[in-house]
C-alpha cells in the first residue's frame, strides 16, 4: 500500500531528463566567455571550407567541447543525449544552431594541420596565461629545506592490429591510416603490431593536471616531460622528482 504522502503523476508525453554532464558544461562555458577564449576562437580559429552553410569553426569547437566534458563513449550517444536540448547547449556559448553529427563528422574530415595547430596554440597560451599554483606552486621539503616538486608520470599504452588487406588488380593499392600515428614499441602483454602511448603528467599531492604527451611507439622520453611539463606552469629553477627510476631533473 502507497503511503498518502506519496503521490505519483503520470503523464501521456515523454520528457527526456537533463544530462548529469550538463551542469558542468555550463560551468566550463561560463568560464571560457569570461576569460575571451570563445571570442578568440571566433577571430583566430578561422577554417574555409564550402558547404559549411550557418555554422562556423567555433560551431563545432564547441561540439568537441561538450563531448569531452561528457564523457560519453561515442560521439553517436553524444548526440543522442544532447538533442532534446540542443537549443540551450549552444545558447551557453552564444551561438544558435546544433551542427548535425554527418556536418560535424564532414568539418573533422576536412580539417587540415594549420587549423589543429591554431587550435592548440590558442588553448596553450590561454594555459599559460594564468598559472594553476598558488604561491609557492605546492611541493614538498626534506629534513634539509630543500624544496622539491613531484610529478608523477604515468603513461598508459593502446595497441593497433593490422588486418591483412587483399591485394588484387581490380583493387586499390592498400594504405594503413595507422603508419602516421602508430609505431612499433613494447607494449606488455597487449596483442598488436603497432601501438601508441599517451603519458600523464600530474601532482600526486594535489592531483593538478601539468600535461599530457602522447607519441607513437614507445611516447617520448620521460626524462624530458618530468623537466618540461612543470616549466610550462612557470616552475623554474626548482628541483623536480618522479616516482619512475631515472626521470629526475636538477
Amino acid at each position: 500500500m502507497m503511503h498518502p504522502s506519496v503521490k505519483v503523476q503520470i503523464a501521456p508525453s515523454s520528457v527526456p531528463d537533463t544530462p548529469s554532464w550538463f551542469g558542468e558544461v555550463a560551468v566550463l562555458a561560463h568560464v571560457l566567455t569570461q576569460f575571451g577564449v570563445l571570442d578568440a576562437i571566433q577571430q583566430r580559429a578561422r577554417f574555409a571550407r564550402a558547404r559549411f552553410g550557418l555554422y562556423d569553426t567555433i560551431d563545432f569547437v564547441v561540439v568537441l567541447i561538450g563531448y569531452a566534458v561528457s564523457g560519453e563513449p561515442t560521439l553517436k550517444a553524444f548526440y543522442e543525449r544532447l538533442w532534446p536540448f540542443a537549443s540551450t547547449f549552444m545558447a551557453l556559448f552564444g551561438r544558435n544552431a546544433l551542427p548535425c553529427h554527418s556536418t560535424l563528422s564532414r568539418f573533422l574530415a576536412a580539417l587540415d594541420q594549420p587549423g589543429v595547430e591554431a587550435l592548440r596554440l590558442l588553448f596553450q597560451e590561454d594555459l599559460v596565461a594564468r598559472s594553476t599554483f598558488g604561491s609557492p606552486p605546492g611541493g614538498v621539503w626534506d629534513r634539509l629545506g630543500k624544496h622539491w616538486f613531484l610529478v608523477d608520470i604515468d603513461g598508459s599504452k593502446q595497441a593497433a592490429r593490422q588486418r591483412a588487406l587483399p591485394q588484387t588488380k581490380d583493387l586499390p593499392a592498400p594504405h594503413r591510416r595507422f603508419d602516421r600515428v602508430c609505431a612499433k614499441g613494447y607494449f606488455g602483454r597487449k596483442r598488436g603490431q603497432v601501438g601508441r602511448t599517451r603519458t600523464t603528467v600530474l601532482q600526486p599531492y594535489t592531483h593538478q593536471w601539468l600535461g599530457i604527451f602522447s607519441g607513437p611507439g614507445n611516447g617520448e622520453d620521460p626524462r624530458r616531460i618530468a623537466t618540461s611539463a612543470p616549466s610550462h606552469h612557470g616552475v623554474r629553477g626548482r628541483a623536480c622528482a618522479s616516482p619512475l627510476p631515472g626521470c629526475r631533473a636538477d
